[in-house]
C-alpha cells in the first residue's frame, strides 16, 4: 500500500511548553498570595474613607487588572504550535489546484501611495500559481480615477514582468522589492541575456512609475478621493481574451478586475468591511474561486509560492473540512535593528498567534490570509443552509445566488466576463443591494467591529471553524510599518479601541464566546485580546499612586522587612523573567527586549489607556462607529532617517504627550520627595517599594528623555 506524503507537520515545542506550565503554576500562586494580601489589608484601615484607603482600593485596582490580564494570557501558552509545510508533496496536477480570488483593498491614495499599491497587485499577478486558477481584484474605496489609470498602466508593466520573473525563476515578485536590497539575491548575475533583460525591465518599471506620478502632478487625471459615487467596475485584464492572443504559459495573464464600490453621503458604508463584503459579491459573479487571498494594499506577496504553502493546510482531508483559514505573519521590511516602537510586535506574532494555533486557530489578521470563502457564509458540517432562504441572506441577485449553489461553483477561465455580469456587478456594489438582508451580521465580514477580519475571525471561531498560522523562514508577504511614534500611536488606538468596544458588547468572548462552540482556552486568547486594555488600567495606577504615596507620605507596599515585600519582589521578577522568555528565544536579546518592554510601558499609559478610555467613552454615549482613523503608508525620508537611528519621533501625537509627561513629571517630582524623605529620616523600610517602582518610571524617561534631547539637536 502506497504511504501517502505529508503536507505539513505541527510540533510543540520543548522543554519551552513545559517551562511555560510550570511557570504558570508558580506564579499563579504568587498572584494569589498578592491578592489575599490586598484584600485582607484593605479592611484594617480604621477610617476607610481616609487618601491612604482610597489609595490601596486604587493599587489593589490596578493589581487586579494585572493579575486578570495575565490570566487570560495563559491560553496564548498552554500549547504553542509551530508548523512546517511540503507543497511540493502536493499530488494533484495545477490544473487541479483549487482557484484562488486575490483582493486588494485601498481607500486612500494621499496616505496609501497609488505606485506602492500597484506594485501589490503586481505582485499578487505574479504569484507562482495557474493563470487561470487566479484573479486579482483592487477594491479602490476612494474611488480615486488616478488609481484606475495605475492599475492599467501597471497592467501594461506587467505584461513584461510576469514572464521575466518565470523564465528566471525570480523570488522576490514584487518591482519595488526587486530593484531595492531585498532583491539582492535575485539579481545575481544568471547569464548575460539576463542581465540585459533585467535592465530593460528596470527601465519599463521607471516608465511606468513616472507615468502615474506625473498623470498625479499635472492634474490631468483627479488623483483625490472621491466621496460621493456611484459604483464603478472595470475589467482590467480578462483571461479568456489572453488565452486566445497567446498560448505561451510565460506570457499567461491572470484575471484583473478594479472595484470601486457606491458610496453616498447619507448612507453607512462600514469602512473596510463594507468594502470587502461588496468584494465578494462581485468576484461571486465574476470567478467565484473557492478560496480567496485578503492582502492590504502595502502588503506585498514576497514568496511566490505562498498559495501553495497555504493549500497544504486546505488540501489536507485531515484539516479541511472545518478549516477557514490559513493565517500568516504580518512582517515589515523597513523595521530598524532597535526597533523603538515594537512595530513589529513580536509578542503577537511570535507567541500569542502561536499559542492559539494549538487550540483554534490564530487572530484573522487583517491581511495576509487564505480564507475559505464558504466559511462567511455558514458553519462547518453544515451544508448550503443558507440556501433555505437565499434571497433573505444574500440579496436578490439571482446570478450572485446561483454562485453560492456547489454544483455552479468556479466560473472557469475559459468563460468571457460579458457586460451583463459587469451592469450585475454595479448592482451588487451599489449601497442599496444589502437593505433588509444579512450581510454584515451572519453572512460575510462582521460590520459589529471596526477591525472587520479580527472580529469575523472571532466569530468563525465562535461558529466552530479553525484556523491555522504559518510563520515561513522567507516572509510570505512584505508591509510597511510606521516609523513615528504619531503613527504607530494612532494605529494602536484605533486597534485598542475597536477591540475594547467588541470586548464590550453583547457578543463578547466571556459571555458569548463560551456559550458557542468556541474553546474555553480560545474564549481566554480571545477574551486576552479584548481586554488588554487591563494593562493600562494597571500601569496608569502604578505609574500614579506610588507616587502620589511619597508626595503625601503614605504607603502602598509591605515595609522591607516584612514577608509580603518578599512576594512582591518575586512576583516582579517572575514577571520579567515571562516577558523575557518570549522574546529573547525568538530571535531578540535583551536589548531588544528593553526596547519593546519600555514601548510598551510608554504605550500603556498613553495609546493603550487612551483606546480603551475612548472606547469606554464611546459605549456610553453611544457614538462608536461613526469615523476610522487610516494609517498613513506614505514614509517621510526624514523620520525614517531618525527612526533608524533609535531616535524617538515626539511630532504631531497631540493628545498622547499629556499622559506621557504627565506621569513623568509625577514619578520624577515624587521619587526626588521620597529620596529625599530617607535622606533625612534615614528610614526606608516604608517607603522603599514606592522607590523602586518610581525608580523604574524614572529610569524609562531619563532614556527617553536621552532620546528626545538627541532628536531636537538633530531638528
Amino acid at each position: 500500500m502506497k504511504k501517502t506524503m505529508e503536507l505539513n507537520k505541527s510540533t510543540v515545542p520543548q522543554p519551552i511548553t513545559t517551562i511555560y506550565r510550570l511557570h504558570m503554576f508558580i506564579h499563579s500562586i504568587i498572584m494569589v498570595a498578592l491578592v489575599y494580601y490586598r484584600v485582607s489589608n484593605l479592611f484594617k484601615f480604621e477610617n476607610i474613607l481616609s487618601l491612604q484607603a482610597l489609595a490601596w482600593v486604587l493599587i489593589t485596582f490596578g493589581e487586579f487588572s494585572f493579575i486578570l490580564k495575565w490570566f487570560f494570557g495563559q491560553g496564548t501558552r498552554w500549547r504553542p504550535v509551530e508548523r512546517d509545510v511540503f507543497p511540493e508533496n502536493i499530488t494533484c496536477k495545477d490544473s487541479d489546484l483549487p482557484p484562488i480570488d486575490v483582493m486588494v483593498f485601498t481607500a486612500n491614495p494621499k496616505k496609501e501611495p497609488i505606485v506602492d499599491v500597484m506594485n501589490t497587485v503586481i505582485s499578487a499577478m505574479a504569484l507562482d500559481y495557474p493563470t487561470d486558477k487566479l484573479a486579482v481584484y483592487l477594491a479602490d474605496d476612494g474611488g480615486c480615477p488616478l488609481s484606475l489609470y495605475a492599475m492599467e498602466e501597471a497592467c501594461v508593466f506587467a505584461k513584461l514582468w510576469l514572464p521575466f520573473c518565470r523564465k528566471y525563476g525570480i523570488k522576490t515578485r514584487c518591482p519595488k522589492a526587486f530593484f531595492s536590497p531585498l532583491g539582492d539575491d535575485d539579481r545575481v548575475l544568471k547569464n548575460d541575456d539576463f542581465d540585459a533583460e533585467m535592465k530593460e525591465i528596470k527601465l519599463k518599471y521607471e516608465e511606468f512609475q513616472q507615468n502615474v506620478e506625473r498623470a498625479g502632478e499635472s492634474g490631468k487625471i483627479n488623483g483625490n478621493v472621491v466621496p460621493d459615487r456611484a459604483s464603478f467596475i472595470k475589467v482590467i485584464n480578462d483571461r479568456k481574451t489572453e488565452s486566445e492572443k497567446s498560448a505561451d504559459v510565460l506570457t499567461k495573464m491572470p484575471l484583473l478586475v478594479y472595484v470601486s464600490r457606491e458610496r453616498r453621503f447619507n448612507r453607512l458604508h462600514h469602512f473596510k468591511g463594507g468594502s470587502a463584503n461588496a468584494l465578494l459579491r462581485v468576484s461571486g459573479i465574476m470567478s467565484n474561486a473557492p478560496y480567496i487571498l485578503v492582502l492590504d494594499c502595502d502588503f506585498f506577496c514576497h514568496d511566490p509560492i505562498s498559495a501553495r504553502k497555504a493549500m497544504c493546510f486546505h488540501l489536507d482531508p485531515k484539516l479541511s473540512s472545518d478549516l477557514a483559514y490559513v493565517q500568516f505573519p504580518q512582517v515589515f521590511y523597513n523595521v530598524s535593528k532597535s526597533d523603538i516602537y515594537d512595530v513589529k510586535i513580536r509578542q503577537a506574532y511570535k507567541t500569542i498567534w502561536h499559542g492559539m494555533d494549538g487550540i483554534q486557530g490564530p487572530v484573522l489578521s487583517g491581511t495576509g490570509y487564505f480564507l475559505k470563502r464558504k466559511a462567511l457564509y455558514t458553519s462547518p458540517g453544515v451544508k448550503e443552509e443558507y440556501l433555505t432562504s437565499p434571497e433573505k441572506h444574500f440579496g436578490r441577485s439571482k446570478k450572485f445566488l446561483a454562485s453560492l449553489e456547489e454544483k455552479n461553483g468556479y466560473v472557469k477561465a475559459e468563460k468571457v466576463i460579458s457586460e451583463d455580469i459587469v451592469e450585475e456587478a454595479k448592482t451588487l456594489a451599489t449601497c442599496a443591494y444589502e437593505d433588509g438582508t444579512h450581510w454584515g451580521q451572519e453572512i460575510g465580514y462582521s460590520y459589529d467591529c471596526h477591525l472587520e477580519s479580527t472580529f469575523t475571525g472571532y466569530l468563525l471561531h465562535c461558529k466552530g471553524w479553525r484556523s491555522t498560522y504559518l510563520y515561513p523562514d522567507r516572509p510570505s508577504f512584505l508591509g510597511c510599518a510606521p516609523v513615528d511614534m504619531q503613527g504607530f500611536s494612532s494605529q494602536l488606538i484605533k486597534w485598542v479601541a475597536a477591540l475594547t468596544q467588541a470586548g464590550l458588547s453583547h457578543l463578547n468572548p466571556i459571555t458569548y464566546g463560551l456559550s458557542s462552540r468556541m474553546k474555553t482556552l480560545q474564549c481566554m486568547c480571545y477574551a486576552y485580546l479584548m481586554y488588554f486594555t487591563l494593562y493600562s488600567w494597571g500601569m496608569v495606577l502604578y505609574a500614579s499612586v506610588p507616587s502620589i504615596g511619597l508626595l503625601f507620605g503614605f504607603q502602598v507596599y509591605p515595609e522591607v522587612h516584612d514577608p509580603w515585600f518578599a512576594v512582591y519582589v518575586i512576583a516582579f521578577i517572575s514577571t520579567i523573567l515571562e516577558n523575557m522568555s518570549e522574546s529573547i528565544p525568538e530571535g531578540g536579546s535583551v536589548k531588544s527586549w528593553w526596547m519593546e518592554y519600555r514601548a510598551l510601558m510608554m504605550m500603556g499609559v498613553s495609546a493603550i489607556w487612551l483606546g480603551g478610555l475612548k472606547a469606554i467613552i464611546d459605549k456610553i454615549i453611544g457614538t462608536q462607529g461613526e469615523k476610522l482613523y487610516l494609517s498613513d503608508k506614505a514614509i517621510d525620508k526624514e523620520k525614517l532617517k531618525k527612526y533608524e537611528k533609535g531616535k524617538f519621533d515626539f511630532q504631531g501625537i497631540g493628545i498622547l504627550a499629556v499622559p506621557l509627561i504627565a506621569f513623568s513629571v509625577l514619578n520624577l517630582v515624587g521619587f526626588i520627595v521620597g529620596a529625599n524623605h530617607v535622606f533625612i529620616t534615614m528610614n526606608y523600610a516604608g517607603v522603599l517599594g514606592q522607590l523602586l517602582v518610581s525608580s523604574f518610571f524614572v529610569f524609562v524617561v531619563v532614556t527617553v528623555v536621552i532620546d528626545v534631547v538627541s532628536f531636537l539637536k538633530v531638528s
